[in-house]
Parts: structure tokens; sequence; C-alpha cells
């Protein structure tokens, strides 16, 4: 039987769960008041601190499967402290240690493997213990996290030598086994900032790093620039050459963060200094209270304070409605809280009859697509424009420069403010069918939702311009929320997370939260659910505070204010989005 290595409370952590088993004791003996003033209470209630777990080295006379039981589930949290791989390194023998690359590859696992000792004799002096495990995702040496569409089984054994009567580990497969439910207590959720070449927006990289030396590890990556995906979307303003002058990253007392690199820095011009930093400290502080001090050597560097730092991706603007109007003819409108009122700038729809709309941020351009052939943007003094047509042309989405993207009989196309339109050479979408695209707020990305062997997959890719933000490309793509069955339509949700309308077992459709780099505050970076009315068509979400809104096969418009309230802002609505 496999046994879990119990998690240690800290004095805080412990000091709140007495509060708590006092307060229910308290439950049984009295009754809530029903009557009486209002009372302000003035009691505080200290936070919990970090869980630790209390791990053991192998027991004497532990028998093969008993070893590598206690090997499991020690070294799973070795990522959390040294101390805990020290604790780790008791199962194996010196030389199996020593070629063991634990770094290679992290298999996260739905549960224990049921392990299997190999028949061997009582003065037997070598056996194997092998398992299959059932694997739901995958972490790189880079730090890149993925979900597997379904758990998987993957074969492991472990090979055991004794000597001296005591069997110990002397041959393991490389990486790492850990359980989903623990993986967020040895790996750190880390989200990497690079700022867009027009400095004004933060392009965010997700990465699941070491607990133990998180800091350390992100700082390495930013001083090393954007990984390959992101060289034409995001920029380093890091002077070659530059790298941590010593291999750790500190906090002290007072929350200041250590930055300390070597000398190439000096090179560097004072307004890259000033966004370097701001750039390490939306990486590294994790809240507020928290600086980076950069430092060459041990000698503090001068830094003036940045006059201008890039944004986090948000949607700007409200979203817009296609429903129809009182006299019968369809109407654009803006969605304010569970309110329709009139867009700022109002548009001449002409004759059209819209089947899906795009905007730009901040009240930008408006385009809409008439039955499933024909693209046009809208304006207040002149007749629709035509921008494309094509067969099952998609929903638009219009980025921060004005391009509107879209796809012509399954490939992806742009059409340019001047008029121009273009399909995108991707390589990787070559033989698939484009069923669903959004670009991300700050430009810089695209999700994609595209068929593939098994069905429809969703891939976020980074979005490649030339000097005049013309697109020219898209990046080699992740896969993201691969285990959503059957996705018909994808948005961003958050700065990382995006949206999906998958399908149920039950045949009906919901809306899924799905992490770029794994999910944050879910266990192991799951994809989940949200529960929704009844019957989702059609989804629009932005990034910040728009909350997200829901379309009904009967054209019901619903908005999400809380995971239990939905409160209707409309019906006959034909297509809704935000801008982006």
């Amino acid at each position: 039987m496999t046994t879990q290595a119990p998690p240690r409370r800290s004095r805080r952590g412990t000091a709140v769960a007495v509060v708590l088993a006092a307060a229910l004791a308290l439950v049984g003996c009295a009754s809530m008041p029903t009557s009486g003033g209002v009372v302000e209470g003035t009691a505080e209630v200290a936070a919990p601190g970090e869980v630790g777990f209390d791990v053991q080295g192998p027991a004497s006379g532990a028998d093969p499967m008993q070893l590598v039981q206690g090997f499991v589930n020690v070294a799973q949290l070795g990522p959390a402290s040294t101390s805990t791989f020290n604790v780790a390194r008791e199962y194996v023998t010196p030389a199996a240690w020593n070629a063991w690359d634990r770094a290679s590859r992290v298999l996260v696992l739905s549960e224990y493997p049921e392990w299997e000792v190999a028949a061997y004799e009582e003065d037997a002096t070598t056996t194997t213990v092998s398992g299959e495990a059932m694997v739901v995702a995958t972490l790189d040496e880079a730090g890149v996290y993925s979900e597997l569409p379904e758990p998987s089984p993957v074969d492991v054994s472990y090979e055991l030598s004794r000597d001296g009567g005591e069997w110990r580990m002397s041959g393991l497969d490389d990486g790492l086994l850990v359980l989903q439910t623990l993986f967020g207590y040895a790996f750190h959720r880390t989200t990497l900032y690079y700022p867009t070449p027009d400095r004004r927006w933060w392009v965010p990289d997700v990465r699941w790093y070491p607990e133990q030396a998180w800091r350390t590890t992100a700082s390495q990556q930013i001083l090393a620039g954007p990984p390959p995906p992101l060289v034409q979307s995001a920029i380093s303003v890091v002077p070659e050459g530059t790298a941590l002058a010593i291999d750790a990253v500190t906090v002290d007392d007072e929350g200041v963060i250590d930055v300390s690199v070597t000398s190439a820095i000096t090179s560097a011009p004072a307004d890259d200094r000033a966004l370097l930093v701001a750039q390490l400290e939306e990486t590294l502080r994790e809240g507020e209270g928290r600086s980076v001090e950069l430092s060459e050597g041990s000698s503090p560097l001068a830094v003036e304070a940045a006059t201008e730092t890039p944004s986090h991706p948000v949607t700007l603007g409200d979203a817009v409605a296609v429903l129809e109007g009182d006299d019968g003819e369809p109407a654009l409108r803006r969605v304010v809280g569970t309110e329709l009122t009139d867009l700022e700038q109002p548009v001449r729809l002409g004759d059209l009859t819209p089947t899906g709309v795009g905007v730009g941020p901040d009240d930008g351009p408006v385009v809409v697509r008439a039955g499933d052939d024909r693209l046009f943007r809208l304006s207040a003094d002149a007749p629709p424009a035509l921008l494309l047509r094509g067969d099952d042309l998609l929903a638009p989405s219009v980025d921060r420069f004005g391009t509107v993207w879209t796809a012509v009989d399954g490939r992806t196309w742009v059409a340019l403010e001047s008029g121009e339109s273009f399909a995108l050479d991707v390589e990787w979408l070559a033989d698939a069918q484009v069923r669903s695209l959004r670009v991300s707020p700050e430009g810089a990305r695209i999700a994609v939702v595209a068929d593939g062997a098994d069905g429809p997959e969703v891939w976020v890719a980074a979005v490649e311009r030339d000097a005049d933000d013309v697109p020219t490309g898209l990046s080699v793509p992740v896969r993201v929320g691969a285990p959503v069955p059957s996705v018909a339509a994808v948005d961003w949700y958050e700065e990382t997370t995006l949206v999906l309308l998958g399908r149920n077992p039950d045949g009906t459709r919901s809306p899924y939260l799905a992490g770029i780099g794994g999910l944050a505050g879910s266990a192991g970076g799951a994809s989940r659910a949200l529960v929704t009315p009844s019957g989702p068509q059609a989804l629009a979400s932005g990034v910040g505070a728009s909350p997200l809104l829901v379309l009904d096969s009967g054209g019901v418009l619903s908005v999400r204010q809380s995971s239990a309230l939905w409160p209707s802002v409309a019906t006959g609505v034909r297509a809704a989005a935000y801008p982006g």
C-alpha cells in the first residue's frame, strides 16, 4: 500500500487549525443568535503559513516495494527543498543517484502506480520493481507544462540491489513522478514578462520552476531573452553577455529582491535598465510590498524609475452585440453590465444581416460577417466596405493595430486597414481546418481552434509581424486545454487563460477554463468546467473586468456575475464579441 508523506503545518497554520477546531466544538453547545443588536467583531485570525511535509528516509529492513513507495513519495517533493532531495538520496545508491537525470522530464500522475516486484529468492541481491503510471500532464526541462488529452499509461521501473542487508535503488528511469495534487507544492507557477517591440504591453509566458529556486531560474530566463516562439513578438533590453553574477536571487526581510548580474549590464542605456527592473519586478515580486534591486556583482546599480512601463494585457472597451431591432431590422448595441446602450460611434449596417461581429479596442473599427461568405467594415458616414469574400468565413477578431483576422475555407486570413487582405502561410495549419480564432489584447498571441487527427484542438502561437506591424506568420504553437472535448470556440479570459466552448459527456456544451502552461489555482494546472445557464452555443470574453457572456440557441444573452448568478442581458441576440 502506498503511503503519502503527511503534510506538516507551520506554527501559524497549526494555530489556525486549533482555533477552527475549537470553534467547531462550540457549535454543539451554543446556538446562533437570532436577535439583538449588531456587534462588530474585532478578532483577527492569522493567515496560514506555507505547507510543509515531514519526509522520512528508508526504514531499516524495508522490502523492495516499500523502498520504491517511500522514494517516490519523498522525491516528488524534492523540487520544493534541497533537504527533501537529500532525504530521497538515502534510498538510492551513489552511482545511481549521480546517473539519474531527474530534470529531463516530470510526469504528472492522476494516482500512484500499483507496483509489482519481480520474483526473487530470499538471498537474492537484485530485483526490479515496476508499475504503470497514469500520466495526465508533462513538464519539460524548460518548465513548459502540457496537459494530455486523456490519462496515458507509461511504464516505469526501478532496479534494486542489496548490499549489507539493506535494499537500495541502483537503476532509475530519468525524470520525476509527481502526483497531480502535490504538483503545485513542488513546482511554482511562474509568469515571465517580456515587453512588446513598442514597449507598450507585457507579453506573458508561463513556466513551472522548482519551488525552492524559482526566482533564480526565472531571472536567468529573463536575462536570456524571449524564448524562440516569442523572438518576433517580444524584445529583450538586456545587453548580450549579461547573466547572474551569483546563482541565487534572494529576498531580504524588507522585501527587496536582490538580482546580482555581470558587468555587461553597464552597457545598457538608462531607459533599458529601468525597463529591465520593471520586467524583473513583474516576474518576481508576486503581490505588493516587494521591489527589485539590480546590482553589478555586490555593487548596487543606479537605476532611474521608469517614466512609463508596459501594461498587462487587458481588453479595452465594451462588448458589442448584434440583435433584432424593434423594427425587425438588425442593430448593434454595446453591452454594459446587464444593459444595452448605443455605440459611442453609431455605424451604418445598410441592408446587411450580420451573423458575426468584431470590434477593435477603444471603440475601434466594427467589422461584421454577413451570411457566411462576406466580411464588412462599418462606419458612420459611409456604406459598409467589403473587406473579404470567401467560403465558410469565421467571425472576425480585430487586433490593436486594426488588423482583422478570420479564416476562409479553414485557412487563416488577415485584412489590413489599407484594404489589402491575404492568407497567412502557417506550416502547422497547412492541413488543418481553422474553426475559431482570437487575438490577445496586446496583439502578440493568437488562440486557434483547428481540426486535428482526433477532433478539434486548441493552440496558442505568437504573432510574427514586420516593422509596420503587419502580420507575417505565426510561431510554433503550444497546445492548450487538451482534455476539453470537441471545442467549438475560443476566447481570452485572463492574460494566460482561455475560455473554451467544449462538449460535455451528455452532449451539451459548457465553457471550460484552460491555462496556457497550466491553469492557475487548480490541482496540477488542470482545465476545469464552468457552471453556466443551459445550452450555451456561443461565448464572448475579455481580459480584465470584462465578464463572460454566453449566448444560447434561442438568442438569449446572459452575463456571468458569479459562479451561480447569470442574469439575462437581452433576447433576440445573434452574436456578441468583446474588442480583440
